[in-house]
Parts: structure tokens; sequence; C-alpha cells
């Protein structure tokens, strides 16, 4: 099987060219920083050179796209549209990783797989044109991996973390947001399942604990050091920002779904 992975240099995108490079023929795109797979395997590619990846996409015939593209919105909707164009008439499925923030116009509650997205943001909004367009154009070879806040052992958002425990810097975090979390290496686990069980529709990649920003966070510290203190923020003009993933489907593999306190074990050892 042939996978083309594009932004494989992104957080998302390395964890899965990890993962599916044992088993698979991966390739990957990149803008800046190369890839740690054969050179032959790997493409430069700055996303509004549509030609570029079409001729690509045309020479590897992947059997599955995995998109995980990052830049200027108008111009990814661009890429996409060409992309989508390109295999739409092949058997090629295509994975989107889309966000949670496709139900920030809507925070009143959490949102399940099937919910109706809506969102206030053009961040959110994007996406929401992206999957649209996938869902639409593919049919069931359009696949929607929604995602919510992605830790790594080497995201930004713990390294930030590590430098103000390092500094004695205040952490502050939300105690009125609730949302739940992912981990790098767990959403490439995630999809290659869905991928090898032949899964289709939304999914969501979360952790199944919903929690307050500040209990996730005060519990991640706790496992970083007994120093660190965690200062509480309130968002205003809300009672409560719910923020998110339900996983209501039931055709999951059983070790598909991972806690919170599993994510932090991973994470930090």
């Amino acid at each position: 099987m042939k996978i083309l992975i594009l932004g494989a240099s992104g957080l998302v995108g390395k964890a899965l060219t990890k993962e599916l490079s044992s088993t698979y023929e991966v390739y990957g795109t990149y803008n800046q920083t190369k890839l740690e797979i054969a050179d032959s395997f790997q493409l430069q590619w700055n996303i509004d050179e549509y030609k570029k990846i079409s001729d690509w996409i045309e020479k590897i015939n992947p059997n599955i796209i995995i998109s995980c593209l990052r830049g200027d919105f108008t111009t990814q909707i661009e890429a996409h549209k060409n992309i989508v164009n390109k295999i739409k008439s092949t058997s090629t499925k295509f994975l989107f990783c889309s966000t949670t923030n496709v139900f920030d116009g809507e925070v009143t509650k959490h949102h399940a797989e099937d919910d109706l997205p809506r969102a206030e943001s053009d961040y959110g909004q994007f996406k929401i044109n992206c999957e649209n367009l996938i869902k639409e154009e593919l049919g069931e070879r359009g696949i929607i991996l929604r995602l919510p806040m992605v830790w790594g052992q080497n995201s930004p958002r713990l390294n930030e973390i590590k430098d103000k425990i390092k500094n004695a810097l205040e952490i502050e975090a939300y105690e009125n947001i609730y949302l739940n979390h992912a981990l790098d290496n767990r959403i490439a686990k995630q999809a290659r399942m869905i991928i090898e069980n032949d899964l289709k529709g939304t999914f969501h990649l979360a952790t199944t604990v919903i929690e307050s920003q500040y209990a996730f966070i005060n519990n991640l510290i706790a496992q970083i050091s007994s120093e660190a203190k965690v200062k509480s923020l309130k968002l205003e003009n809300v009672e409560e920002y719910n923020f998110g993933l339900l996983i209501n489907r039931n055709d999951l593999p059983s070790d598909f779904n991972y806690q919170n306190e599993t994510l932090i074990k991973e994470l930090v050892n």
C-alpha cells in the first residue's frame, strides 16, 4: 500500500510517517524541514504549486492520502480542491485532519461526530469548508479526522511549559474551559486502525475524558515538577466554555480510545 502524507514535517505528520512507514510505502511532503525517509520518497512543496503536487500524485498513484497541511486558508482550500479533483476518478482514499474549532460557534455543549458543525472563527469556518469539499466530492472515500489540542514529547506547547518551569515562571490555565486532548503518536495509531479496518466517516481522535484545562494542566505539571504552580484563570462572559469532542461511534477497535492519564504518562516518560 502507498500512503502520501501532506505536511509530513509537522507534529502529526511526523508521527504518521513514523508509525506507517514501518509497514507501508510512505511518501511525504515538506516545506522547509526535510523528512527522515529516503529522498526519493519526499517532496519539497509549497502548497500554492498545484501542478507540482498533481504531477507527484500521478507518479506515485497513492492508495491513501492524509492531509496535515498548514498555511494560508485560501491557498489551502485551493490546494485541497486541486488534490480532490485529481483523485476523484480514482480509488484513492483521502484522510483530512480537521479540528474541534468546527464547533467553536456553539460552546454550550460538547459535540459528537454527527453534530452539525458551526464555527465563528476563520479557522473553524475554513476547516468546515474543507470537510464539506472532501465529503461531497469523494463520498465514503473522504474521511474526516477531528483533532483537539495535540501534544507530543517535542511539541511546542509542552516545551513552553518546561521552559516556564525551568525559569520559575507562572503557568496559566482556564478553570471554565472544558476540553479533551490528543497525543501525536496515538493519532498515528488511530489512523492506522482506520486504514486497516476500512472504517469510514468522521472520527474524533481525542481522549475520552473531558475536564477543565486547569485540571489537565495541573495533572500534567505534577508529573514534571513538584515545585511548579498553575495559576487559575476564568474566561469572562461565559459560565462554561464546552470545547470537547464526544466519541459516540460503536465500530471502533477495542484499543482505539484512551484517557488523559494515559496521555500524560506517555507524554512525560
